[in-house]
Parts: structure tokens; sequence; C-alpha cells
């Protein structure tokens, strides 16, 4: 326990670190180009009580290519890749799916609502078979700070964010159907371009078709975060004490937690790929 202790405060200052160098937002425009939309973002911390001690780093890139518009709807072919490791070792954690795909795009207010398809790369543990068929539909909307931070703006107010995803997301786990819904609010008790305190809460609804243990889990947070934006993205770190029902277990655990998160879309202002 103690060495997770230090390993969650080496993150908090590895995070702090970041906060300090990372370049401010500018009064610059983000670009309005529609051509290429795209992402990257990286997400770092303590998994949760429900997998003691186990840290988690998750890396992702999206790079799409508008080739029909026509108001608030696009079509958009696109490739992107996720790599995913943690600190003990779990199948089900550690993966780097690839895919090539393409989505039907809809701006909504405050969000986004895209669908799609395509084929997903990962081999099956066990198996030769590495391209499988993919689906998914998404929903993301955020309010006050969550919009402005990731257009370069100050967190102000009450940010919040929810966001609903569903699909055939996993390669490694092909025909297993994950869904997940999320949700978070915070207070912005300072408003800096530089670094904002934000304390929050939020949760986490995920379950799936195949009845993973790990897939069906309801995640709650109360925590602190500082977030510092930049132009076309936000990166956030905070500390929470996070409460994780493992629904298929019935089992119930609570715990402190640490992360790490970075955002940086291209094209935001016309589809936000979060």
């Amino acid at each position: 326990m103690q060495s997770f202790a230090r390993r969650s405060i080496d993150l908090v200052a590895a995070a702090a670190l970041v906060l300090l160098t990372t370049g401010a937002a500018s009064g610059q425009d983000v670009p309005t180009s529609r051509a290429y939309p795209g992402s990257f973002w990286i997400s770092s911390g303590a998994v949760g009580p429900a997998e003691p001690e186990n840290l988690l780093t998750q890396v992702g890139v999206e790079q799409g290519i508008t080739v029909w518009e026509r108001d608030a709807w696009f079509v958009v072919p696109f490739a992107s890749l996720r790599l995913s490791a943690d600190s003990q070792g779990y199948l089900w954690n550690n993966k780097h799916p690839s895919m090539l795909g393409v989505k039907l795009v809809r701006r909504v207010p405050g969000g986004v609502v895209q669908g799609g398809g395509g084929v997903m790369f990962e081999r099956v543990e066990g198996s030769n078979d590495g391209q499988h068929p993919t689906a998914f539909a998404n929903y993301w909307a955020g309010w006050t700070a969550d919009r402005r931070a990731h257009l370069g703006g100050a967190p102000a107010g009450f940010p919040g964010h929810i966001d609903a995803s569903s699909g055939l997301l996993s390669g490694a786990d092909p025909e297993n159907w994950l869904t997940a819904f999320s949700a978070q609010q915070g207070v912005a008790i300072n408003r800096s371009k530089i670094v904002s305190i934000v304390p929050y809460a939020g949760g986490v609804l995920a379950f799936d078709s195949k009845r993973r243990p790990w897939e069906n889990r309801a995640t709650y947070d109360l925590g602190v975060k500082a977030v510092r934006p930049m132009v076309g993205g936000i990166v956030e770190a905070g500390l929470a004490h996070r409460r994780q029902h493992q629904l298929l277990l019935d089992h119930v655990d609570s715990g402190p937690v640490a992360f790490v998160n970075l955002w940086i879309g291209w094209n935001p202002r016309t589809i936000s790929s979060r």
C-alpha cells in the first residue's frame, strides 16, 4: 500500500509539472477548417478500489477527413489507434486496437452525436484472427468550462459534461457489445487561463453483453482537480475519493485515486471527436 501511495504522489507531482510547463491559451482563434478533424489524448491514473494498486495508462489518436457536409451534418472517414497498459498485467487493460471506418456526425447544441462502423484490428488471445467488424454510437455534450476549455478559454462557472457510448469497441473481445454512460459536474472556485481549481462530482456506469465482471461497474467520484486550458485542448490533474460497485459480484469498495488527463483536438469548432 505504501508503494502505491508513493506512486500516486509521484503521479500528482508529474501532473503538477505538466500543468506548470504546458503552454497557456493565447488569444488566437482555433482553426475553423473542416477538412481534417482529429484528436489526441492521454489518460493515466489509478483504476480504483475494484483493482487495488493498479495504475492504468491510455493513449489514443484519431484522424479523419470530411468528405461531405451540409449544415450541421458531416461524413468523416477516419483512422484511429488506441493503446492501453496497466501495472498489474490484466488482459482486459492491456490492448492496442486500431480502426479504419467512417462515421456520420451531427453537431448539436453544446456537443456532438456520431455513429458509424468499420474494421477493427487487434488479435484475439489464442487466435490468429485479427480483423473484426465494428460499429458504434456516441453522444457528448459539455457546458461552461468543458466547452470553453476545449477551445482554449478559461474555465468558468459550473463546468460539466455528459457522455454516452455504445458499440463493438474491443478488438480483443470482438463480439462483446460495450455500453457506458458518464457525467461530471464541477464548480470553478477560481477562474484563470493558467490553472483553475475545480471541485467536482462524477460517475460512470458501464456494462456489456457478455457479462464480463470487469466491464460491469458503477463508479462514483468526489474530488478536486487542477485544470489548465490550451489552444485546442485541456490538461487536468486531480485527486478523488472513488467508490466502485462491481455489479455482477454485488461488491462495493472505495478508496483514493489520482489521475492526469490531456486532450487536444484540431478543428474542434467543427467536429468534436472526444
